[in-house]
């Protein structure tokens, strides 16, 4: 039997993630996906980033908006995302797809 040896990467990438100091409505809007409808119930960009998914479900944010923050909130975690392209990024909404009918 082969033994594989895996390398952890230190420091682990996205544990010293640094939060900018912009408004919760501004982060809400730049990811988009109707987030921003549910700004007004943070009041720091941090809370949003330590928040669970029970405390977000107390503040009554639906599933799949809950779901989607958690989502990007990996992304920028690990790298696949940054502030940066954020910070460029105009909220962008994703067309519907037509329904045809024969």
């Amino acid at each position: 039997m082969r033994r594989r040896t895996i390398t952890p990467i230190f420091p682990p990438p996205g544990y010293n993630l640094t939060i900018p100091d912009w408004p919760v409505e501004q982060f809400m809007l730049r990811i988009g996906k109707g987030c921003s409808d549910y700004a007004d119930k943070f009041e720091k960009l941090t809370e949003v980033f330590e928040a669970d998914r029970f405390q977000m479900k107390e503040k009554g944010i639906p599933p799949k908006v809950r779901k989607y923050i958690f989502s990007i909130k990996e992304q920028l975690r690990r790298g696949v995302l940054t502030f940066e392209y954020l910070e460029r990024r105009t909220s962008v909404t994703i067309p519907k797809k037509k329904v045809t009918k024969k």
